[in-house]
């Protein structure tokens, strides 16, 4: 039988009732969003609860939910509830940072997918990996070219290729494009990139513990 993801579904829960409870407390997203100048007064909590909110409207919530969830639960499922939260951690830390460093206001959770991401990119499955691929070509298309949707439509139905192919597609190929679309998204100064990039070391370090283990 197989095991209840109780971390993915913590995170996922956490993470949704502040997210949807703000359509209805019109100043919840703003009193909790990463604000640089509120956090340099002292508001350090915004860092945190920046994570729990939204601010890409009820389609960005949506996504950024189902996006949560679906990776949560491949981790979990396949790195294990520890190492799982060891990415989103990752994700949620160097994200927050790195929005605070370049003075970037806003919220959502999408710093915690792409780490996620990053790391299924490396220490997981084909269909993981493949999923978490895919996650991170859509990202770094739809931060770029944000007025864009017809292209990355286009992009989004070519790159679910890797997924529906994945037997076919190298087993580095996953990583590197992981890895491209992190490069990238940090060349422009987005705040996903630097995410993806250390959820990339976070999961190769993790799959490198865990293989030592298992052969001593």
């Amino acid at each position: 039988m197989s095991r209840v993801p109780l971390a993915s579904i913590a995170v996922v829960a956490v993470t949704a009732v502040p997210s949807l409870l703000q359509f209805a407390v019109p100043g919840l997203e703003p009193a909790l969003m990463r604000d640089p100048a509120a956090i340099a007064g002292g508001q350090w909590w915004r860092l945190v609860t920046a994570l729990v909110v939204q601010d890409g409207g009820l389609f960005g919530t949506v996504f950024n939910l189902l996006t949560l969830a679906a990776l949560a639960f491949l981790a979990e499922r396949t790195l294990g509830p520890a190492r799982m939260l060891l990415l989103y951690a990752t994700g949620a830390v160097v994200g927050e940072i790195t929005g605070y460093v370049l003075g970037v206001a806003g919220a959502g959770n999408s710093i915690t997918v792409c780490a996620l991401a990053g790391g299924l990119a490396v220490g997981a499955d084909r269909l993981a990996a493949s999923v978490a691929a895919f996650y991170a070509i859509v990202m770094a298309v739809s931060q770029l070219f944000p007025d864009a949707p017809i292209a990355l439509a286009v992009v989004a139905a070519v790159a679910f290729q890797l997924v529906t192919q994945r037997a076919r597609v190298p087993a580095w190929a996953f990583p590197a494009l992981a890895a491209v679309a992190g490069l990238v998204l940090a060349g422009f100064a987005n705040l996903h990139g630097l995410p993806v990039l250390a959820g990339m070391l976070a999961g190769w370090l993790v799959t490198a513990r865990r293989t030592r283990a298992q052969v001593a």
